[in-house]
């Protein structure tokens, strides 16, 4: 079994964030390969964005700094740090407000 302290993957992730055109980096801490479940810490910097996409399964979105807004074509859900939601099954994006690190969880259906 593989632990990870995210304290110490962060400034390499906020790194990756800063160098990226699009403002953000992913970090794939389980998943992959067929397995049901996965877990990506995403580091997006204030601005950016993960523009709409539909969801694999079902998924959880945890906010671990910063502020960022979940949003769907009928709502929307501003989450703080420390803040969790479910996300809807539906067509969303994430918009980071500020410096943000989300850990963006997904038991795939399909």
């Amino acid at each position: 079994m593989k632990t990870v302290r995210l304290d110490d993957v962060y400034p390499d992730e906020r790194e990756r964030a800063d160098e990226s055109k699009v403002g953000r980096s992913a970090l794939t801490l389980k998943g992959g390969g067929g397995q049901t479940l996965s877990q990506v810490l995403l580091t997006m910097n204030a601005g950016s964005q993960l523009a709409d996409h539909n969801n694999p399964g079902e998924a959880t979105l945890l906010v671990l700094s910063g502020e960022v807004t979940l949003g769907w074509a009928d709502g929307s859900a501003q989450l703080k740090a420390g803040e969790y939601t479910v996300i809807p099954q539906t067509k969303h994006r994430l918009d980071a407000h500020a410096d943000s690190v989300v850990l963006l969880s997904v038991a795939r259906t399909g």
